[in-house]
């Protein structure tokens, strides 16, 4: 298998993920306010990393790191984590999980143009029409699908989905760079740390503290799951993105609607529309097309 093809599975592993983890979310969502769940699963989630590590690797990585490319790191995981996720977490909850991710999956187009003009990375028309067939059918499978909490087209959480979409763009241009340099795992050892910080930080994840110490034995296990799929999906994300380039990565990564729509029929009693099924076809052509 070339590097390029496990960068591209590392994408879609990631996408999986990610559909885990917004639904994992949504369910811990009426216990903990999102900025105190985002600190949690992240913390949790660099004590994963750091264990993994100690076990299988060593720390001397961690040494070799520039001081521009820790910045850059500091950089993407502050729009990545303590940004993006926070904002797209909020913006589900004000539009429900279908119409945030419809807005907020425009981001590998953000990251796209944006390594085109500053790391000079081709869009190959192959790439671009991949990527916009991969889209427009994630358009159709989330855009027509029924929304279990009933949630209100808010401008608030539009502006949340589209903020979220613009900082997941600019975080992946931030950390391409430092990839050149360092493995992922020593990436996310730097990143997450960092992330947990900040999000420490902020006065909103405090007022639930007592709220997470109190937590019963099926919330901490939802917080624990939370927490390890968040673990394999940034590496597998950060390797997607070191192998498979700043384009192809982002658009299989975006293929998360896919993957959580099948979940919300299973788990949440959601009906898949019929034009939901013609996206999803449309989007896996979208697929085949980005690794013709």
């Amino acid at each position: 298998m070339d590097l390029a093809t496990l960068g591209a599975l590392c994408a879609l592993g990631s996408a999986v993920a990610w559909a885990l983890t917004s639904l994992l979310v949504r369910s811990l969502s009426a216990h903990f306010g999102t900025v105190a769940i985002n600190a949690a699963r992240t913390t949790l989630c660099a004590l994963l990393i750091a264990a993994w590590t100690a076990v299988v690797a060593d720390f001397n990585g961690l040494a070799s790191v520039s001081g521009r490319s820790f910045a850059l790191l500091f950089v993407s995981i502050v729009t990545a984590i303590a940004i993006g996720d926070t904002v797209f977490f909020e913006s589900t909850r004000l539009l429900g999980l279908g119409r945030a991710m419809t807005l907020s999956m425009s981001y590998p187009v953000v990251a796209a143009v944006l390594a085109a003009l500053l790391l000079d990375e081709r869009i190959t028309p192959q790439i671009a029409v991949g990527g916009m067939l991969t889209l427009a059918g994630l358009a159709l499978v989330v855009g027509t699908r029924p929304d279990a909490t009933g949630a209100p087209r808010s401008w608030r959480g539009i502006l949340a989905a589209c903020a979220a979409a613009l900082a997941w763009g600019v975080s992946v241009v931030a950390l391409r760079i430092p990839l050149a340099e360092v493995d992922a795992l020593t990436a996310q050892l730097i990143r997450l740390p960092l992330a947990a910080a900040l999000l420490w930080a902020m006065p909103w994840s405090w007022r639930d503290v007592p709220a997470l110490v109190r937590a019963d034995r099926a919330v901490a296990m939802r917080l624990g799951a939370l927490s390890v799929l968040t673990a394999a999906s940034s590496v597998m994300y950060v390797l997607s993105i070191k192998h498979a380039g700043v384009a192809v990565a982002t658009v299989l990564s975006s293929t998360a609607p896919l993957f959580a729509v099948p979940l919300g029929i299973v788990f949440l009693g959601e009906r898949l529309p019929p034009v939901a099924f013609v996206g999803a076809a449309v989007a896996v052509v979208g697929v085949v097309v980005l690794k013709l």
